[in-house]
């Protein structure tokens, strides 16, 4: 009875990690889209008009950038554990 609540706990594990590795991997592809975008536009207006425009325009560009690096982290591990969860699914199947 154990093995089996146990392979049915790994198989819906898999299959959460396997839905959330695409939808942090868009964010975080968007994410960055978003930081290069900010940062294109901000070189293309070498003299800023005002120094609260520059000021929230780097805040607004280090909250996607962070944005970016928490989906990539997460995308990351999430793989991690979908590649060791089939791993001992493998071996216990």
């Amino acid at each position: 009875m154990m093995f089996g609540t146990g392979v049915g706990l790994m198989v819906a594990l898999l299959v959460v990690t396997l839905l959330v590795v695409p939808v942090s991997f868009g964010v975080a592809a968007r994410a960055d889209a978003k930081v290069r975008q900010l940062a294109e536009s901000r070189a293309s207006h070498p003299n800023p008009v005002s120094s609260v425009a520059v000021a929230d325009a780097d805040k607004q560009c280090d909250r996607w950038r962070q944005l970016a690096t928490r989906a990539w982290l997460l995308c990351g591990g999430a793989s991690l554990v979908a590649v060791a969860v089939v791993g001992v699914l493998i071996c216990v199947g």
